[in-house]
């Protein structure tokens, strides 16, 4: 069952885009449409709304018109498409307040999941097999399993060996809330940093403020040459101001003497779960396992590159809920052949929707920050 799928799910060329693994992803696409609509009678109505035939699929601009589930509808409804007992994991989104959304997963699709994520993360030049110190900036993986965010980070350290993990965003028992000691943690960084190379994960705000405390303690921290960032989140400093992926990186290097090729940042969402990883163009490329479009708010129509619309997602990896077909709140705009040398289109530029009424990780973490600054 779901031979496409898989066979799709475990290519190794991440982003070997051609008409070969064109063809596997749109056939890929219909096979869990097909079981998506035996499964869910939400999505048998959109379809039969819409004008598409599943029998007339040929082609990726045929993809780009499967009717797709708008985020907020997922925030509602879990669209479980498979038994509670194949249930494998569930992780949903971080927040303070608002819906949450509840993404599931069967064990294949756990394992497509983590299959190509690795596969991209590879592609894209973040694995090492030297062992490090991690300083993961999110909640504690032992108190926010089912968190989408922590489960992620969790994951990245799959890339390279740890020497030591250490998670930063801790729970207070007798509080019931998260907090962040940049102090200790400063202290362990520098402790650390002399041993072997380190790896920075998570939240920009955070990594913002830990170097900080760090520059007040030691002006001369000079981290490894194979130490190495995976940001996700947003730049921003400590006080949630926007920073430019440039400004960050001019100010990690004269922080901890880390160069800018070694900072990674990631792009995803709860709902979709694919990967979409940074190039030293700041640019987030589109492996062969998902595709993006951009539409008009408005008229819905799909946007040429270089122009900003509302982003829509498409995979096939996941059978056990139907978000095959997303569209998020979302701005953003699509670029095409990068000058980093993978061919294809890629992510140029996001904006992120509905951040007044909707609060997802990065705002959810940044509250934490605004609250210890104002105790």
């Amino acid at each position: 069952m779901f031979t496409k799928i898989n066979e799709l799910c475990s290519q190794i060329e991440s982003f070997d885009l051609n008409t070969t693994s064109e063809k596997l992803f749109i056939d890929a696409m219909i096979e869990n449409y097909s079981f998506q609509l035996e499964k869910q009678p939400y999505i048998k109505y959109l379809y039969d709304k819409s004008n598409i035939d599943i029998n007339s699929i040929k082609s990726i601009d045929d993809i780009f018109n499967i009717p797709p589930l708008f985020v907020e509808t997922m925030k509602y409804h879990g669209f479980c498409s498979v038994k509670p007992k194949d249930i494998h994991m569930t992780l949903k989104s971080s927040g303070t307040g608002g819906q949450k959304t509840q993404s599931f997963f069967d064990k294949d699709s756990t394992t497509r999941l983590e299959t190509l994520s690795y596969n991209t993360f590879k592609k894209m030049g973040y694995t090492s097999s030297k062992p490090v110190h991690y300083f993961v900036m999110a909640y504690d993986i032992r108190k926010a399993s089912d968190v989408g965010t922590s489960w992620s980070d969790n994951f990245v350290m799959s890339l390279a060996p740890s020497k030591s993990t250490h998670w930063l965003i801790e729970w207070d028992e007798k509080k019931k809330t998260y907090y962040f000691d940049e102090k200790k943690w400063a202290r362990k960084f520098i402790e650390l940093s002399s041993d072997a190379p380190v790896r920075l994960l998570g939240f920009p705000a955070y990594m913002y403020k830990l170097l900080e405390e760090v520059k007040k303690l030691s002006t001369s921290v000079s981290v490894h040459e194979d130490s190495f960032i995976v940001a996700g989140g947003g730049w921003k400093n400590h006080l949630g101001k926007s920073m430019t992926l440039n400004e960050f990186s001019n100010y990690i290097e004269s922080t901890i003497k880390l160069p800018s090729q070694n900072i990674g940042d990631t792009y995803g969402m709860a709902e979709h779960g694919v990967p979409y990883c940074s190039c030293p163009y700041g640019h987030y490329h589109i492996p062969i396992y998902s595709r993006l479009i951009v539409r008009d708010p408005l008229t819905m129509k799909i946007q040429p590159t270089y122009k900003e619309g509302l982003l829509q997602l498409f995979t096939p990896y996941n059978t056990a809920q139907p978000n095959l077909s997303v569209l998020s709140k979302d701005v953003v705009t699509i670029g095409e052949n990068c000058l980093c040398g993978i061919d294809g289109l890629y992510i140029k530029s996001i904006s992120r929707g509905g951040l007044k009424k909707h609060k997802g990780c990065s705002i959810a973490a940044q509250e934490i920050l605004n609250k210890q600054k104002e105790a």
